[in-house]
């Protein structure tokens, strides 16, 4: 029988935060991560919001 082995993971700072986010988009960030064996949907999203945040231009109305 395979040994239960239990890992320690990196320990983070995080704030619980409720939004709403899209059915369709959730759906898409769902497969997203199930199809690329991504271990957490609250690491993904993070990942994502950090390049989103990092690689925005914000425009100004004129």
């Amino acid at each position: 029988m395979p040994e239960f082995v239990i890992k320690p993971k990196k320990k983070k700072d995080y704030e619980q935060f409720t939004c709403r986010i899209e059915t369709e988009l959730l759906e898409k960030i769902k497969r997203t991560v199930l199809d690329n064996d991504i271990y957490s949907i609250n690491e993904f999203i993070n990942e994502c919001l950090r390049y989103s945040l990092k690689n925005m231009k914000i425009e100004k109305d004129k």
